[in-house]
């Protein structure tokens, strides 16, 4: 260990999309390219996420698109690597009482916050429903909360991943109103850094990026990674572990480039909020380590 370099790392959400870093620390992956990499901040989704990455609380972060954007749009620096899914299959579930979205009227719909890419994507679809302020958004910070809500009935839905759409179907047959991935096509959860850390650690961030595709590509073709997976998602029995690796390991991309299309989309909804310009997905987003990534790939 003594001839790692340390990495600092976040993630915003105890997803299977944001689990990559933690999977590929576990199996020995990052060691391989001779990172020790360190997760400081687990579950800090949000404008709070995006605040410890450009203060320089951590180097890398698997985070939603929106407060990226929105960090942008404030001055910030981050920085898109790459994107192990082109958008989210992130979901507004409910109970099983609850089949259609129209008896979502006056009831309670957990989210992490209300600011963040959950919140924005909730009230997008809410207003395209004619329901707007007729459902009440209540923050709970975290996915498991979220899922607990649902469970010990403070909550009638939630806006939730994949993940916990496999669980809950399975477990106590929670509906699956919308996926807010193909409705509003916006990018999924990314692997970040900021300008400052490439510019500086050019060769860390290849490294990184290397590590990243590797672990991606051990996920997409083997479940050797679902104890680690299991222990990270928690909430779910090893048989639900097996099911959700096997749906992302289809989902997750061969060659993870950020969907420009997807971040269009986003920039264009938050600058809608906001009334700011001059963010652009080229901007946020350097693709030339996974560039030089694949190629080495190719070549062998």
């Amino acid at each position: 260990m003594a001839d790692l370099e340390t990495v600092t790392w976040a993630l915003g959400l105890r997803s299977t999309p944001q689990s990559l870093g933690v999977i590929g620390r576990d199996v020995g992956v990052f060691e391989r390219h001779g990172l020790d990499l360190q997760i400081v901040r687990e579950e800090t989704a949000g404008p709070e996420g995006a605040r410890g990455l450009l203060d320089g609380d951590y180097q890398f972060a698997e985070f939603g698109t929106v407060p990226l954007v929105q960090a942008c749009f404030d001055g910030g620096d981050p920085l898109i690597l790459l994107a192990a899914e082109p958008r989210s299959a992130m979901y507004i579930l409910s109970l099983k009482d609850i089949k259609e979205p129209q008896q979502l009227k006056g009831t309670r719909l957990g989210v992490l916050t209300l600011a963040g890419q959950t919140g924005h994507s909730a009230r997008k679809m809410l207003d395209t429903w004619l329901l707007g302020d007729s459902v009440e958004l209540l923050p709970f910070g975290t996915y498991p909360a979220i899922y607990q809500g649902m469970i010990d009935g403070e909550l009638d839905a939630g806006v939730l991943t994949a993940d916990y759409r496999i669980a809950g179907e399975m477990a106590y047959g929670f509906n699956a109103l919308v996926n807010l991935g193909d409705e509003l096509r916006f990018q999924g959860p990314i692997l970040a850094t900021t300008v400052r850390t490439r510019d500086s650690s050019p060769a860390v961030v290849q490294k990184v990026v290397d590590a990243y595709c590797d672990t991606l590509a051990l996920f997409r073709r083997s479940d050797s990674v679902v104890p680690s997976l299991h222990r990270h998602l928690r909430f779910v029995t090893l048989e639900q572990t097996y099911a959700i690796r096997e749906y992302y390991a289809k989902r997750f991309q061969s060659e993870p480039y950020p969907s420009l299309d997807g971040l269009a989309r986003v920039i264009d909804s938050v600058r809608g909020a906001q009334g700011v310009s001059g963010v652009t997905p080229e901007s946020m987003c350097d693709t030339t380590f996974l560039d030089r990534t694949l190629q080495k790939g190719r070549s062998k």
